[in-house]
C-alpha cells in the first residue's frame, strides 16, 4: 500500500497548481511510469496485459480497460492479494458509521450500478490524501471559507440516501469523522418529493447546500417562488452535469457562489471549478483522453465533443484505473484564459449517446439533448418512453414561463423531428408531472423507458 503524509499531499497539489502546463505534463509521464511499474509487479491482470510493453512506452501504447472485463478479473486486477471481490462487496454493505478501514488500511465504496453491475472501488491512503488535498485547495477556492467549518455552520445534502451512492457515502463518512458536528449535518432523500425537501430545509436552515444539479435547479425555482427560505452562502453540485444556464440560474436565485466538481467513483476528483465558473482539469493527477466512437484518441485541441473518454488516475495504486473507458462526452480546451487557474478547461456534454428505439427505428439522445439544452424556458428535461411509438416530455421550467407551453412546444418539435425521420406513427406528448429519479442511483436521467417493451 502506498502512503503519504497529509502535509506532503498538500505540498504536491500546491506544486502542481504552480507548475506550467509543460511541467505538469512531465509530472504526468513520471507518475504514469511509476504507476505502470507498480501494477506490472503487483497486479497479475496488468502484468499479463502489459507483458509486451516496450521500455520506452507512451500512454498510447497502453491498452484501454473496461468495467466488465475488470470486474471479471477483479481478484487479479487489485494489487493487494488479500483483497477479493466478495470481501470488498461485503465491506461496502456494512454501515458506514463504525465500520473502520477495510483490512485496516483501505477505504472502499461502490458505484450505484445505475448503468449496469455495481463496481466496488478500493482506495489507499495515497489516493485519499491527494484527492482530499485537491478538494481543499482547488474546489474550495472561495472567498469565505469559514462556511466550510461544520462545527459552526449547518450543511445539508439533497441526495439519494443509499450508502452505495457516492454523494451520500461521502456524507456518512464526514458524519462519522466529525460526530461532534452531527447536529449541523442533514441529509434529505430525493424520493420524499420537492414539498417535503423544502419543508425540511426551511426547518434546518443550512448555510451550505449540496446536491445533484437536477435537485439544485428544482430548489432554485422553489426559492424564486418564495417557498424556500434558507440562509445559504455556498452551493456545491456533485455527480450530475451542471450546464452553464443551470449554474447561472442557481446563482441568481440564491445569490451565492456555486462550486462544481466533476468526479466519479472510479477516477476520483477529475475536474473542479477552481475559483471560477469553469471546470478545470486536474491534469497533474488525472489523465483524460477524449476518444471517438471507435475508442480512438481524438486530435489534441479538437473542438468536437468526444464519444467517450479514457480516465487514468495517477494516485490509485491498490485498484488501478488506467485508460478506463467511460461514455461521457467531453472536450478539453488546453489554453485556459482564466485568470484564476492555468489548468485546462474541461467541458462536459453529458452521457447523451444512449440508444433508444421509436417506431422500430434506432436513435440516440444526442439530437434531443442538443436542442433541449438551449430550449427557451426549459432548465431541466426528461424524455419518458411510454410505448413503442410514444414518448412524453417532462421538465423543470423557469418560474416566469408557463410549463405546459414550454414543454408542449418542445414536444411538438420532437414530433416533427421523429416523423421527418420516418417515424410516421410517433406520438410525442408533454406532462407537468415531476421528473423521475433513477431508483438505483437517485439521479435524474435524461431518458427513462417505462413501456412494457423496456
Amino acid at each position: 500500500m502506498k502512503t503519504i503524509e497529509m502535509k506532503d499531499a498538500m505540498r504536491l497539489v500546491a506544486e502542481g497548481a504552480a507548475a506550467s502546463p509543460v511541467q505538469r505534463h512531465d509530472l504526468q509521464k513520471q507518475r504514469l511510469r511509476q504507476l505502470v511499474a507498480y501494477v506490472r509487479e503487483h497486479s497479475p491482470y496488468f502484468a499479463g496485459l502489459y507483458a509486451g510493453l516496450p521500455d520506452d512506452f507512451t500512454l498510447a501504447d497502453l491498452p484501454f480497460t473496461e468495467k466488465g472485463t475488470l470486474l471479471e478479473h477483479y481478484n487479479d486486477w487489485v494489487t493487494d492479494r488479500e483483497l477479493t471481490l466478495d470481501r470488498v462487496m461485503d465491506y461496502t454493505c456494512l454501515p458506514v458509521a463504525g465500520r473502520g478501514l477495510l483490512l485496516g488500511r483501505y477505504s472502499a465504496l461502490c458505484t450505484s450500478g445505475s448503468s449496469g453491475r455495481p463496481l466496488p472501488m478500493v482506495r489507499d491512503d495515497y489516493h485519499n490524501k491527494i484527492h482530499n488535498a485537491m478538494i481543499m485547495q482547488r474546489l474550495y477556492k472561495i472567498g469565505n471559507q469559514e462556511v466550510l467549518n461544520i462545527s459552526r455552520h449547518k450543511v445539508a445534502s439533497v441526495v439519494h440516501m443509499s450508502p452505495n451512492a457516492s454523494s451520500y457515502n461521502g456524507f456518512l463518512r464526514t458524519q462519522a469523522l466529525f460526530p461532534q458536528a452531527a447536529d449541523n449535518m442533514l441529509a434529505v432523500g430525493l424520493m420524499v418529493g420537492i414539498d417535503e425537501i423544502v419543508r425540511k430545509l426551511n426547518e434546518f436552515q443550512p448555510e451550505m447546500l449540496s446536491g445533484y444539479a437536477s435537485s439544485l435547479v428544482l430548489l432554485a425555482v422553489e426559492k424564486e417562488k418564495g417557498k424556500l427560505d434558507i440562509p445559504v452562502k455556498l452551493i456545491a453540485n456533485s455527480a450530475e452535469l451542471l450546464t452553464d444556464e443551470a449554474c447561472r440560474h442557481i446563482q441568481s436565485a440564491f445569490g451565492c457562489p456555486v462550486i462544481n466538481n466533476y468526479c466519479m467513483t472510479e477516477g476520483g476528483e477529475i475536474a473542479m471549478t477552481n475559483g471560477c465558473p469553469h471546470l478545470h482539469l486536474n491534469e497533474d493527477w488525472v489523465i483524460v483522453e477524449p476518444v471517438d466512437a471507435d475508442k480512438k484518441p481524438m486530435p489534441l485541441g479538437s473542438t468536437d465533443f468526444s464519444d467517450g473518454i479514457f480516465i487514468t488516475d495517477l494516485s490509485n495504486f491498490v485498484q488501478p484505473i488506467i485508460r478506463y473507458y467511460v461514455d461521457d462526452r467531453v472536450r478539453i480546451i488546453p489554453e485556459s484564459d482564466c485568470s484564476k487557474s492555468s489548468f485546462p478547461i474541461l467541458q462536459i456534454d453529458g452521457r447523451v449517446f444512449q440508444l433508444f428505439t421509436l417506431c422500430g427505428k434506432s436513435f440516440t439522445m444526442a439530437a434531443i439533448h442538443s436542442k433541449a439544452e438551449v430550449w427557451p424556458g426549459m432548465l431541466q428535461y426528461q424524455i419518458v418512453q411510454t410505448g413503442p411509438d410514444s414518448m412524453q416530455v417532462r421538465g423543470v421550467c423557469s418560474p416566469e414561463t408557463d410549463p405546459a407551453s414550454v414543454l408542449g412546444s418542445f414536444a411538438a418539435y420532437l414530433q416533427d423531428y421523429f416523423r421527418a425521420s420516418g417515424c410516421l406513427n410517433a406520438n410525442i406528448t408533454c406532462s407537468t408531472e415531476p421528473l423521475m429519479h433513477n431508483k438505483l442511483g437517485g439521479k435524474i436521467p435524461p431518458y427513462v423507458n417505462v413501456s412494457s417493451a423496456g
